[in-house]
């Protein structure tokens, strides 16, 4: 994650008591952004007085959300202790739903996972599916650490009943993801807010967030699973949308081999699935097994097609760059990050600017890490965009 570092203040707090709460959130945001602190880096970054700072922090430090570490000597003056955010202080749950598995983990306030349950399947039955996430989440948060969550995030395709041709499944058997309510039976459980976030735009999220690939502040980001999918970033904040769909870079229009397209059709990882003779990629395995005459073609066809939709939005969108990640190996995600970058100047660029193609770095984690990301973005941090909000009534 790429900030700018600057000695001056990047974020305004106010000195007033009865702000004491949003500005508990900006220490949090800023030693998220920037990692350990002292308290007169806080105040310069803030604008908030020494004093503000000190009883925010010293609050913050008893309530165990923040730490000090060794003092740090050599200047002039008492040595200052650097702060940082406690992995302990808080947990969330995070909920990821895929048309292949299902997935409910703890992350605590670093990104890290400290517990998972995960259930795979050949089809994504609402009913089946709803009964392992309902009892995952019960299970963690029985054990452990779960016990201390303070909220749950869902990261899901948008409108999964909507897909049934293109993963074989009859349409009546999908239809039940259209009242499932998912997120508002999670929240009659628990007890919990909840808060839903399209999968690939909480992939976005997550690195945006807890990756460590050097990001501009303007970017696109793709994800390849068994769809495609995208999400945005703009002005370094994650941009949903007004329906919670920006970025869907998936529906993209595409004209290949004559005829109109969509990218999701060309691009994702159920079209490299069709020509295989096993017919399923094992995408949790860290080697895929598929012949080089069959895996490069693929690779070929996604960057291509991936390309012309990147070219496509740059006329849209002024994007810095754009995030290649994707539930596969690292190295094939490598080789399709390289592709995609070897392609892009085929496109003519005239009047706009070609974007940088960076990888990703997290993978199959991403859309998982995402959703503990909302309710952590939602409970301690500032300037968050708003995902949508479930309630137990």
């Amino acid at each position: 994650m790429s900030v700018t570092d600057s000695a001056e203040p990047v974020l305004r707090g106010s000195n007033k008591a009865s702000m004491r709460a949003s500005n508990e959130r900006l220490v949090v945001t800023l030693l998220h952004r920037f990692g350990a602190l002292s308290r007169a880096e806080i105040a310069a970054r803030t604008g908030l007085s020494a004093q503000a700072v000190s009883v925010i922090t010293r609050k913050m430090e008893a309530e165990g959300l923040i730490v000090g570490g060794e003092p740090q000597r050599g200047r002039v003056g008492q040595p200052s202790i650097p702060l940082a955010l406690n992995p302990d202080g808080a947990f969330f749950i995070g909920v990821k739903v895929g048309r292949r598995s299902a997935e409910v983990v703890l992350g605590d306030m670093t990104g890290q996972i400290r517990d998972r349950l995960v259930q795979t399947y050949t089809h994504s039955e609402p009913g089946p599916v709803a009964d392992f996430v309902l009892d995952a989440v019960a299970r963690i948060m029985a054990r452990g650490d779960g016990a201390r969550a303070s909220g749950i995030g869902i990261a899901m395709p948008a409108e999964m009943w909507n897909w049934s041709a293109l993963i074989g499944m009859p349409t009546p058997r999908m239809d039940g993801w259209r009242d499932l309510n998912l997120g508002p039976r999670i929240a009659a459980l628990t007890g919990l807010p909840v808060y839903t976030r399209n999968d690939a735009t909480a992939a976005c999220g997550a690195e945006l967030m807890f990756g460590t690939a050097d990001l501009p502040a303007n970017f696109l980001h793709l994800y390849f699973g068994y769809f495609i999918g995208g999400g945005l970033v703009l002005n370094d904040r994650l941009y949903d949308g007004p329906s919670g769909n920006a970025g869907s870079i998936g529906s993209m229009p595409i004209e290949w081999q004559g005829r109109p397209r969509q990218l999701i059709e060309l691009a994702s990882i159920h079209v490299l699935e069709r020509t295989l003779p096993a017919g399923r990629i094992l995408t949790d395995a860290d080697e895929w097994d598929i012949p080089a005459t069959l895996l490069d073609p693929w690779l070929t066809q996604a960057a291509r097609s991936s390309a012309h939709a990147i070219a496509a939005s740059c006329a849209v969108l002024d994007l810095e760059a754009v995030v290649i990640d994707g539930w596969m190996p690292t190295h094939i995600r490598a080789d399709l990050t390289g592709r995609i970058a070897h392609a892009l100047p085929d496109f003519d660029f005239s009047g706009m600017s070609m974007p940088q193609v960076i990888e990703g770095s997290l993978g199959r984690a991403a859309r998982t890490i995402g959703a503990v990301a909302v309710p952590f973005g939602a409970h301690f941090l500032v300037d968050q965009s708003a995902p949508t909000v479930a309630s137990a009534e």
